[in-house]
């Protein structure tokens, strides 16, 4: 018969058992959990399940891993977010490769880390055009505006103020992710994709119209 604490140990472990139990999401941790839950029934001592317990603790996990990056990789599946799912499938390619619970840790930290610096230059790639919108328009407007002659070189001027505003941005960004990455230089036709485009309240010809000046002005 087994005494109280072993007890107490079983109802602990049902417990964490039934957290995932009926949940599709944590399929892998269900599985796990209740393999090492089953144990703490199958012998009435902890000295032959310490003997039997063999990598049921690691298994756990692992499992809690891949339920988690599984999850992730679908869900930037879902919403068109190719970068972020990259992290997530090179983390679960990953787990396929580790056996310590450690080393897997510190590969999951090091993927996330190089994964949150593509994020950031996928962000600046798709965020430069909306960014210098306005100094855009102001070339624009400037450039074109109707009035006296002896007007016309004072707007020509702030023409080429919005111009260099513009330049200095894209500089500014690329100097940030250059850091990282030798040489980055940004992308602006990046916006068209989805996960960038969904969130400029402009028309596509208003995107592609100003796009155009924006590669011309930046040199991009």
């Amino acid at each position: 018969m087994a005494d109280q604490r072993l007890e107490e140990y079983r109802a602990y472990y049902d417990a964490r058992a039934e957290r995932y139990a009926g949940n599709p999401l944590k399929k892998h941790s269900n599985e796990a959990e209740r393999k090492l839950r089953d144990l703490m029934y199958r012998y009435d001592s902890f000295e032959e399940i310490g003997a039997n317990l063999g990598g049921l603790n690691n298994d756990c996990a692992f499992a809690e891993c891949r339920d988690q990056y599984e999850m992730e990789s679908e869900y930037y599946e879902s919403v068109k977010e190719p970068v972020h799912k990259k992290g997530a499938d090179e983390i679960l390619a990953e787990l396929d490769k580790q056996t310590d619970v450690a080393d897997m840790m510190t590969r999951i930290l090091d993927i996330s880390n190089e994964n949150s610096i593509e994020i950031a230059a996928d962000c600046t790639n798709g965020e430069a055009l909306f960014e210098n919108w306005r100094w855009l328009d102001n070339v624009d407007m400037y450039t074109n505006a109707v009035v006296p002659a002896k007007y016309k070189s004072v707007l020509l001027e702030r023409a080429d103020d919005a111009k260099r505003i513009i330049v200095e941005n894209v500089e500014l960004d690329e100097n940030r992710i250059d850091k990282y990455y030798d040489g980055w230089k940004i992308k602006p036709e990046l916006v068209r994709e989805h996960r960038h485009r969904y969130y400029i309240p402009y028309s596509d010809e208003e995107i592609e119209t100003h796009l155009k000046k924006f590669k011309e002005i930046a040199n991009r």
